[in-house]
Parts: C-alpha cells; sequence; structure tokens
C-alpha cells in the first residue's frame, strides 16, 4: 500500500509545547475500487442504488490524502413537479380512498356537479373560438378569460406540488498544490496522476465475448449464432471494449501529519456514497502566467517531479447512491 499525502509535511513542525507543532491534520481521503464483475453468472445486477444489493469490490492499495479545500459544501435536491389536478384529478383521488360503491358514487356526483361549470364554459369558448377561425376574426380568449373580464374570476385548477425523484448529491473539490521541494513536486504529481487513472475508462478488456449463453435446450441455429458472435468479438481482441472506470471512496478524516495514514480515522462532517469521477480540471499556470522551475529531471514518467512550482486541481465527484430519510442518522 502507497499512501499519496499533500502537504508531504506537516505546516509546522518541533517537538516542545513552544514550537505548537501541528498535532493533526483534517484530510479528503480518496481510494479508487472497481466492480469485481463475475462473467460466468449472467443473471448478476451490479447496480449500487438498490438496497441491500452487495456487490463485491476490489479496493486499490493505494490512497490519497489531501488536505481540506477551502470550499467545503454538499447539497440535497428533492426533484418537484408543479401539477394542475383539477376536479377530476381531486375526484379520483378521493375516490381511491372510498370503502363502498356509494360512498364512490356519490363522490363522482359530486365532482361532476362541480366541473359542469368548467366543462360548459370550456365547450362554449371552442365552439366561439372555431367560429371566429372559420370567419377569419381575431381573438383566442379562453373560458378563464371571459370569466375574468366578466366575473372577475378564474377556475381553480388545484394546482400541486408533488414529489418527483432525487437527484445523485455531486461533490466538487478544488485543491491548489504548491510544491515545497523536489519530494514534494513528486508527491503531487502522483497524487494527479491517481486521480486521472481513476477517471477514465480501461482500454483493452479482451474475452467473454457477447457473455449470452443458450441452454441445451434452445435453438440450435440460435446457440450458434451467438457462438459465431463470439468468435467475432474475441477475434477483434482489445479494440471492441472499453472497462468502465473506477469508484472512489471519499472520506473526510483526521489524522496525525507524521503518521503512516494506515488507520482512518471516525468520519468528520458527513459520510459520501461511492461516488464516480465526472470531471478533472488540471491548471498548469493558476496565477494567469507561466512559471517553471529550475528542475534536473524533466520528464512526465510516473516518478517525475512538476516542471512548475503550483498547480490547481478541481474534481467533480457523483454519489451512485440515492440519499434517503433513514441515511441522515447514519451521517449522510
Amino acid at each position: 500500500m502507497t499512501i499519496y499525502r499533500y502537504p508531504l509535511r506537516p505546516p509546522a513542525t518541533g517537538n516542545t509545547s513552544v514550537e505548537n507543532p501541528t498535532k493533526e491534520v483534517d484530510y479528503v481521503m480518496f481510494q479508487r475500487k472497481r466492480i469485481q464483475y463475475d462473467d460466468s453468472n449472467g443473471s448478476a445486477y451490479y447496480g449500487l442504488n438498490i438496497p441491500n444489493n452487495n456487490v463485491a469490490m476490489n479496493s486499490n492499495p493505494d490512497r490519497v490524502y489531501i488536505a481540506m479545500p477551502q470550499n467545503l459544501s454538499t447539497q440535497y435536491a428533492p426533484t418537484y413537479r408543479q401539477v394542475d389536478v383539477g376536479v377530476g384529478g381531486m375526484a379520483v383521488a378521493t375516490g381511491l380512498g372510498v370503502d363502498s360503491f356509494d360512498k364512490a358514487a356519490q363522490a363522482l356526483q359530486t365532482a361532476a356537479s362541480d366541473a359542469l361549470p368548467e366543462f360548459a364554459a370550456k365547450n362554449m369558448m371552442d365552439i366561439v373560438s372555431g367560429a371566429s377561425q372559420f370567419l377569419g376574426l381575431a381573438g383566442s380568449a379562453t373560458a378563464n378569460d371571459i370569466l375574468a373580464l366578466s366575473k372577475g374570476k378564474v377556475f381553480n385548477p388545484y394546482t400541486e406540488q408533488l414529489f418527483s425523484n432525487m437527484q445523485f448529491r455531486n461533490h466538487m473539490f478544488s485543491f491548489k498544490f504548491f510544491a515545497r521541494d523536489d519530494a514534494e513536486s513528486r508527491q503531487i504529481n502522483h497524487i494527479i496522476k491517481y486521480l486521472k487513472k481513476g477517471a477514465l475508462p480501461i482500454y483493452g478488456a479482451t474475452g467473454g465475448g457477447t457473455g449470452i449463453t443458450i441452454g441445451e435446450d434452445q435453438d440450435g441455429k440460435g446457440a450458434g449464432l451467438i457462438g459465431d458472435l463470439d468468435d467475432r468479438l474475441n477475434s477483434i481482441g482489445a479494440a471492441r471494449f472499453y472497462e468502465v472506470p473506477d469508484k472512489f471512496d471519499i472520506k473526510f478524516i483526521r489524522l496525525d501529519p507524521n503518521g503512516d495514514g494506515s488507520t482512518i480515522s471516525a468520519d468528520l462532517h458527513h459520510k459520501i456514497h461511492t461516488s464516480v469521477c465526472t470531471g478533472i480540471d488540471v491548471n498548469y499556470t493558476p496565477d494567469g502566467q507561466y512559471n517553471a522551475i529550475k528542475n534536473a529531471t524533466l520528464g512526465v514518467e510516473d516518478n517525475a517531479p512538476l516542471q512548475v512550482p503550483a498547480v490547481t486541481v478541481n474534481c467533480r465527484f457523483t454519489e451512485t447512491q440515492l440519499v434517503t430519510q433513514g441515511q441522515i442518522d447514519q451521517g449522510y
């Protein structure tokens, strides 16, 4: 297991109370993981938004710890829609709760009586509007328009706000890295590559064909077609498929900056469901102009240092599971 951490050293070092060293630092921890797909089980479902659907994961042994960003927030976004229920809709909603035929008939009669004025006015205006169009006359007034002009009132549409669904929470992190020496520069580069790798698919999944299996009792022709298609896809090889990008575990934790990071503390602020990275922006000129540093090591290989003193990284993550009431008490 490798721990990539920024800052590489605590802001204040020392051993005495006079020196007032940094005892603990709050970090955002990122750890990548991948779903463990079973190609032999064609009926398996790997969705993460189904309660109690235990999906096997392979966790990346490496982790990233980055000191808290300047802005830290979350949002909960239930979606509602405005619906004009109308008299008929009110009658149906009321009728669903009755427990006898007589009560249902009475509810429908009441609704029909209430709807009659609106029905008559609408039909009258439809006739007038049709006649006006036939004669080439101007005018497009509705029943509500005429009622407002003549009576100073309009029909009540019985508008309601109705719950539609929940939105997956999004989390945005903006980090600014300052490399104080060569070792920290390499550490920052490792962190950026770790996050970028987790956001991208793997090009080169091979084998497996279509993944469709035909039983012995099925039509032999169908099995032959699937077999031919499997052979064709396997012959194409690595160019045919992408393996989906990694998922991320994200936690807010407090750790000793001089420790090895192998022990994770209790969560801070709120928990985050397993997430996917929906975008990474890396800016090598965060201060508006390009500034290079004198560096004996050039290149872009895995352990190379940065060639600039400061970099900003903006990451966007979206959770794969919706938050419900019961999970608030669990810390989400």
